[in-house]
């Protein structure tokens, strides 16, 4: 709602607002999560759950996010205002 409403009051001013929503993406920090000391194998094994949640089978990454960001930064995207892109292999679907 936050995105469509500053589309709203932006778009007088030519001004572009859209959004993106990552589900589950491999970074960096995903080793960091488990804060209790999990052993990595325990890590491991949760994102693989995790990941067979998503029915195209697999975690999405940096450049699933990337990719999108430059779409909605490019003159392809010049027609488009107020929308939230959901990359997340299709989880929210399942």
């Amino acid at each position: 709602m936050f995105t469509k409403n500053f589309a709203l009051e932006m778009a007088p001013y030519g001004i572009l607002a859209n959004a993106i929503a990552p589900g589950g993406i491999i970074t960096a920090g995903t080793s960091n999560l488990s804060a209790d000391g999990a052993a990595d194998e325990q890590m491991k094994a949760m994102l693989e759950k995790f990941a067979r949640q998503i029915p195209l089978g697999r975690m999405g990454n940096l450049d699933d996010i990337g990719k999108v960001a430059v779409f909605l930064a490019s003159q392809a995207a010049d027609y488009m205002t107020g929308s939230l892109v959901v990359v997340d292999g299709g989880r929210l679907l399942a």
